[in-house]
């Protein structure tokens, strides 16, 4: 598997206990790692491997963007001139869009120490995985600092390669998620709102978001670009007036609820009543499936575009869970959910395969619901779920193949 690292450097120090130094020790690295596991990591830097004459700046923030790790050369490049020390002000730059865009945990610091240690850094520096060493320009043999750089940056760099949340989308209570119904927290019934993100790609969201306050209301539906793993915006038309409306939507954990908070930044008044604004914090309900790692936000989305209207009524089915057995022939994750005192009232079950295969089935008063993303299935029930509806066999069991799961504008 292909895996890319990226190197920012500088070249304000000498490039022989810096740049290069750093670059070569990288290369090392890499090459070891390559040796011992079953990926295959390249290195990467600013435009290199690009024809013509790119925008610079442009072309390494694509770059940073498509990077599975950040390296970045945060040596102090002014010791000793009575100033404030810092890093290279152009690291800093792209060091600050890869932490927006990848997170700590895929980012990597290097420093030489000779020049300052990390107590020097910049204060929000402080604390973060710096891989360091110390080489003066007047080394003579620089072999062992070579070596010992290279061991602390394969260290490093398996950790980050290593870990799962590269490679596979996160579940469980810290995990972030923007997919879902969110709404506004408000003890006043005449005011409140909702913001539904139902379609989430690597680029961006589509969203439908309404809001209200007395007879006063607004509904919008629009795409919104993803600017961070927890930033995103929204331009509209306004009308037919030429100008443009803005959303944007800003994603935090605050202690163990998710809340997204929107503001109108530009006007959007075409699609709203005076005195009502596009603009609140929306909270996230529970989401048993995918708090309790069982689904990720792909799966879903997917399983909402397979139960359409159906997906609330479904969800609350699944307050506790447990696994089962799969006596599928077909490889399968089963889990069963009910409401505690009301198992074989509100009750449902879910099997999941890894190729994102779903098939679902729950209580829903005196018939039993299912649903499915495989045709093979549509009109037949899985083994598992056979079995698992035996204590009530004399239900109606209805197989919903056509749902609707674009949400009903208010006319």
């Amino acid at each position: 598997m292909k895996r890319t690292i990226f190197y920012s450097w500088q070249s304000d120090l000498d490039s022989s206990v810096n740049r290069n130094f750093i670059e070569d020790a990288l290369r090392r690295a890499l090459k070891a790692i390559h040796r011992e596991e079953s990926i295959d990591p390249v290195l990467d830097r600013d435009t290199a491997g690009l024809s013509g004459s790119p925008s610079i700046s442009e072309s390494i923030f694509t770059k940073i963007i498509h990077a599975d790790v950040f390296v970045a050369d945060v040596s102090i490049i002014n010791a000793g001139s009575g100033m404030r020390l810092t890093p290279n002000p152009n690291v800093l730059v792209e060091l600050g869009y890869a932490v927006a865009q990848l997170g700590w945990d895929r980012i990597l610091l290097v420093q030489n120490t000779c020049f300052g240690g990390p107590g020097d850094l910049p204060f929000d520096l402080r604390g973060r995985r710096v891989v360091s060493y110390e080489l003066r320009q007047d080394a003579g043999d620089r072999s062992e600092a070579r070596g010992l750089l290279q061991g602390r940056l394969e260290t490093g760099l398996k950790a980050v390669l290593g870990s799962p949340t590269d490679i596979s989308l996160q579940t469980g209570t810290k995990a972030p998620l923007w997919w879902g119904k969110w709404k506004i927290e408000n003890n006043d019934v005449a005011r409140g709102g909702q913001l539904f993100v139902r379609e989430v790609g690597p680029a961006g969201f589509l969203f439908d978001l309404s809001v209200y306050d007395g007879a006063h209301m607004g509904e919008l539906t629009a795409y919104a670009r993803l600017v961070s793993a927890d930033l995103a915006y929204s331009r509209i038309a306004n009308g037919d007036s030429g100008e443009i409306g803005e959303i944007v939507f800003r994603k935090r954990l605050d202690s163990t609820r998710r809340v997204i908070d929107v503001d109108e930044t530009e006007s959007c008044s075409y699609y709203r009543g005076a005195g009502v604004l596009f603009a609140g914090s929306f909270v996230r309900n529970r989401e048993a499936l995918f708090d309790g790692g069982i689904l990720n936000e792909l799966d879903l989305s997917r399983l909402y575009h397979i139960c359409g209207e159906y997906y609330d009524s479904l969800c609350l089915r699944f307050q506790g869970l447990h696994l089962s057995e799969n006596l599928d022939e077909f490889p399968a994750r089963v889990t069963v959910g009910g409401v505690r005192g009301l198992y074989s009232i509100m009750e449902g079950i879910l099997m999941c395969a890894d190729g994102g295969e779903l098939w679902v089935a729950f209580i829903d008063d005196d018939v039993v619901r299912y649903f499915t993303t495989e045709c093979e299935y549509k009109n037949r029930l899985p083994a598992t779920i056979e079995n698992w509806r035996a204590r009530f066999k004399n239900i109606e069991v209805i197989f919903h193949s056509c749902v609707d799961f674009i949400p009903k504008r208010r006319s």
